[in-house]
């Protein structure tokens, strides 16, 4: 079966780097390809995809219909995917996979969707979740008639027409494959251990405390590390509260830019 990871990413260059080197330490790493969306800076998307992962492929969406968040890119990035590969692996920007565990473990399973970890927000519900994810073709088939402009004209109006309806709100890349799952009647599943870390948090880049500016995207990503490290152990109430999405990476497990 041939696989492919592909990486929606827009303006954090940053953790695009971080996410890239994690997968530079993967054993049988599939074919990589980043999809940058219209408004994307792809000097530094080039700059990072040549320093952390040279063999990737960029691509560089044209002008789109307008879609809330960066559920545009995602859905599309799943969509060119599907037509190099049988299997999707849904890495975004902001995901960092621990190298040793992510592609052996998603390749154990045998249902339509897997999800490399549990969502931080909903701990105690199973649901289907994008960032770490691998699609399999029986989801895809499926999903790719709905990846359209109608979708994403107005996501809210074209699931409650196309969809029964569902225990969660969300209208978005996730709740349209979490309907598309229910509805097509496939399976997905969810490891007990994580084997990747969700650390796009949404206060990242909003907040003073949270804010990393500059020129210099190497810079940026010593800022980001540094974030990583204090976010776990802070005292200061206002990181747990908006840096409550943040999911901690190991640093003992990610590999050695050589």
């Amino acid at each position: 079966m041939r696989e492919t990871v592909v990486i929606p990413s827009c303006h954090r260059p940053e953790l695009l780097a971080l996410c890239l080197l994690a997968l530079s330490g993967a054993p049988d790493c599939p074919e990589v390809h980043i999809y940058a969306d219209t408004a994307a800076k792809i000097d530094e998307i080039e700059y990072v995809r040549d320093q952390y992962f040279p063999t990737a492929t960029i691509f560089h969406a044209k002008p789109h219909i307008s879609a809330p968040s960066g559920c545009w890119n995602i859905l599309n990035s799943i969509k060119e995917g599907a037509k190099w590969a049988d299997a999707v692996y849904i890495v975004e920007e902001d995901v960092r996979i621990y190298p040793e565990t992510f592609f052996e473990w998603h390749r154990s399973r045998p249902e339509a969707a897997s999800c490399g970890r549990r969502m931080l927000t909903h701990p105690n519900f199973p649901y289907y979740t994008n960032p770490g994810s691998l699609l399999r073709r029986p989801l895809l088939d499926a999903l790719l008639p709905h990846i359209r402009d109608e979708y994403f004209a107005d996501t809210v109006a074209y699931c409650e027409e196309n969809f029964p309806p569902a225990d969660w709100t969300s209208t978005l890349d996730d709740g349209l494959i979490r309907r598309v799952l229910t509805q097509a009647g496939l399976d997905w599943h969810i490891p007990e251990k994580a084997v990747c870390a969700h650390q796009g948090f949404r206060s990242y880049g909003k907040l003073d405390i949270f804010m990393n500016e500059g020129t210099d995207v190497e810079e940026r990503i010593g800022r980001f590390l540094q974030l990583c490290e204090f976010i776990p152990n802070a005292t200061d109430p206002r990181f747990k509260r908006y840096a409550a999405d943040f999911e901690p990476f190991s640093p003992s497990k990610s590999p050695q830019k050589m």
